[in-house]
């Protein structure tokens, strides 16, 4: 245990615990080329190895635990709001965000997996453990906090929106054997019809043909569907029955990367099937409405506009961008970035309006009313 003492008691002692138990268990074998941990000790190891890991999380990190304790508790009161409409399911592959909204301290807890497996094996110092272990849950937070507090954003949504019901499209996974070409000489296939259901993925599969709606609702406040998307995935085939009701852009790569970073997108219509197509191989739906959920200690006032600007020039929402804060901005004291900051509210980015949210989903009511305006005019600050 020399070199440790940088590290707190709580975690030497557990890790001492770990060492204590794998000396007393001369079968199990951890070198650097060997991890042997027999079936009838592996249930006793792995309790004190996880209990290493967890209690580094908690010293380490708790006001990560705190804030994704408030997150988890949110997300799951607006799922009860929305119990017998709206339920998600797993998608065949569980995602990170999945796990963390479930488990935040497990997820968090898994960065040390590897780096605590090579402390044993010696490949780590003590220092070496702590930086790594530390890099990698610095790194996973912000991501997966974000893409957790959009989850509840959207579900704040529904529940605003009176959702009287709640469709799905089923569309289909990419199967062995099928074809995945480039976007020019992608399959052609139609676009299932939206369905009644009260089951949606939490996220889309990886491998879906089309990228469709999370969820399609009827909303009795607007009287019409309203189609959401959350972590956006290109299509993999063409489809025969895109709306021509619609606006579609070309896809292609500036656009992929723009939609990758998070971006909520928000569809309205009188008909259902019009709105159950996001993208296919080679075209993307023009949004009705765009959404950036973001956290306030990750990303500044001035870095939010300035992405949201990108996004709102390149798509061009009929109802404009809004960017939902969890929490407000402090103040700047630099008199010259307050007066940067007011310009470009008035000039490039004067469609997009700022909403500090919190977890009050009432918050969220100027979306609504956005959604609301037939008329689609530009929304200004």
């Amino acid at each position: 245990m020399d070199g440790v003492t940088s590290m707190s008691d709580n975690f030497l002692q557990a890790y001492a615990e770990l060492l204590d138990f794998i000396a007393n268990h001369p079968e199990i074998e951890i070198g650097e080329s060997v991890t042997s941990i027999p079936e009838d000790v592996r249930p006793d190891f792995y309790a004190r190895f996880n209990s290493a890991r967890n209690v580094f999380v908690e010293e380490k990190f708790p006001e990560y635990l705190s804030k994704s304790r408030r997150l988890q508790e949110e997300y799951y009161k607006a799922i009860d709001d929305a119990a017998g409409l709206l339920s998600p399911e797993d998608a065949p592959e569980i995602n990170r965000l999945r796990r963390y909204l479930r488990d935040p301290k497990e997820s968090l807890a898994r960065e040390l997996f590897d780096p605590l497996f090579d402390l044993l094996k010696k490949r780590e110092t003590p220092d070496s453990f702590e930086k790594r272990a530390s890099a990698g849950i610095c790194e996973l937070f912000p991501v997966v906090y974000r893409g957790g507090y959009e989850k509840w954003v959207i579900l704040g949504l529904a529940n605003l929106l009176e959702a009287e019901k709640a469709l799905r499209v089923p569309v289909r996974e990419l199967q062995p054997g099928d074809r995945a070409k480039s976007a020019a000489y992608a399959p052609m296939e139609e676009v299932p019809s939206p369905m009644e259901s009260s089951a949606f993925f939490f996220s889309q599969p990886a491998k879906a043909i089309f990228a469709v709606p999370d969820f399609i609702i009827r909303s009795a406040k607007l009287n019409r569907f309203i189609g959401i998307r959350s972590e956006f995935k290109e299509g993999i085939y063409n489809a025969l029955n895109a709306s021509h009701e619609r606006e579609w852009y070309p896809v292609d790569v500036d656009l992929l990367i723009l939609l990758a970073s998070g971006l909520t997108l928000v569809y309205v219509d009188e008909r259902p099937e019009r709105v159950s197509l996001i993208a296919d191989a080679s075209k993307f739906c023009r949004p009705d409405l765009l959404l950036w959920c973001v956290d306030t200690q990750a990303v500044s006032r001035k870095e939010a506009l300035g992405k949201m600007a990108i996004a709102d020039l390149r798509l061009r929402p009929s109802r404009g961008s809004f960017i939902a804060a969890n929490d407000s901005w402090p103040e700047s004291g630099d008199p010259d970035e307050l007066r940067a900051l007011n310009e470009q509210m008035r000039g490039e980015a004067s469609r997009i309006r700022v909403l500090t949210v919190g977890f009050d989903c009432l918050q969220l009511s100027p979306v609504i009313e956005a959604l609301c305006d037939a008329e689609g005019s530009a929304i200004t600050t």
